[in-house]
C-alpha cells in the first residue's frame, strides 16, 4: 500500500470518527439547553411535569455519552493492547455504534423504521464475524496458520452467532429483572416482524434479530472462506497489520 493511499484512508477515519464526535457533542449541548429551558419554565409547575417534559432530552444526553465513551475504546485498544485495528473497519464499528446507540434512541427507529433493526442485527453478524476472524489469527499466529480455510469460516461463523444470542438472553434478562422494552413485548401486534401474531410479538422479534444475526454471520464466514482459500498470503498480511506483534 502507498503512502498517499494509506495517508488517505487515515485521513478519511479521522474525519468519519471527529465528525460521530462532534454530532454527539453538539446534541448534548443542545439537549442541555433544553434541560435548562425547561427548568426555567414556569409553566412546569409540579416536579413531574418538569421531569416529564426533560424526560426525552435525559435519555438522549445518556446514550449520547454512552456513544461518545465508545468511540475512544479503539484507543485502549492501540495503547493497552497493541492491537491495531484497520481504519476501515474503525470507521465502520463507530458508524455502526453511533447508528445503533444513538440514533435509535434519539429517533426511536427501532420502533418507526421497520427494517432499521434489520439491518443492524445483519451488520452486527458481519462486524461479529470478523472479530471471530481476528480472534483466530490472534490464538493461532505465533505458532502457525496452515488451518483448513472450512474451520476458519466455521469458527467465525459461531463466534459471531454466540455473541448475538448472549446478546438476545441479556435483552431476555433486562425485560425480567427491570421490566424494560429490550425485546419489544409491548410492541402492536400488527408490527412487521416475522412469525405469524399468535407467535408473540416479543418471540417474533427475538427470532427475526437471531436469524438477521446468522444471515450476516453466514455472509462474512462464506467470504473468510474464500479469502483463506484463495487470497491466504494477502490475508495474513492483514491480519499481521491489525496485530504487528506477531
Amino acid at each position: 500500500m502507498s503512502k498517499k493511499i494509506q495517508r488517505y484512508k487515515q485521513s478519511t477515519h479521522e474525519y468519519v470518527l471527529w465528525t460521530v464526535r462532534c454530532l454527539l457533542i453538539g446534541s448534548i449541548i443542545i439537549n442541555l439547553v433544553y434541560i435548562i429551558l425547561y427548568s426555567l419554565d414556569r409553566s412546569l409547575a409540579t416536579k413531574s411535569a418538569l421531569m416529564s417534559a426533560m424526560e426525552k432530552n435525559i435519555t438522549i444526553i445518556f446514550w449520547a455519552l454512552v456513544t461518545f465513551a465508545l468511540t475512544f475504546l479503539h484507543d485502549y485498544f492501540e495503547k493497552n493492547k497493541k492491537i491495531h485495528i484497520p481504519d476501515i473497519l474503525e470507521s465502520i464499528i463507530i458508524i455502526f455504534i453511533y447508528a445503533g446507540i444513538f440514533l435509535s434512541a434519539r429517533f426511536d427507529l427501532y420502533d418507526d423504521v421497520f427494517w432499521w433493526d434489520v439491518v443492524l442485527h445483519t451488520a452486527s453478524g458481519v462486524i461479529l464475524g470478523f472479530i471471530g476472524f481476528l480472534i483466530i489469527y490472534k490464538i493461532n499466529g505465533r505458532h502457525s496458520m496452515n488451518i483448513s480455510p472450512l474451520l476458519v469460516s466455521v469458527f467465525a461463523f459461531t463466534f459471531a452467532v454466540t455473541m448475538d444470542v448472549i446478546f438476545e438472553i441479556y435483552e431476555f434478562a433486562m425485560d425480567v429483572i427491570f421490566g424494560t422494552d429490550m425485546q419489544s413485548w409491548n410492541l402492536p401486534e400488527t408490527t412487521i416482524e416475522l412469525g405469524r401474531s399468535f407467535q408473540g410479538i416479543g418471540l417474533r422479534d427475538t427470532m427475526s434479530d437471531l436469524i438477521f444475526d446468522t444471515i450476516g454471520a453466514l455472509s462474512i464466514a462464506i467470504i473468510c472462506f474464500f479469502l483463506y482459500k484463495n487470497e491466504k498470503k494477502k490475508t495474513l498480511k492483514l491480519m499481521h497489520e491489525v496485530f504487528p506483534d506477531k
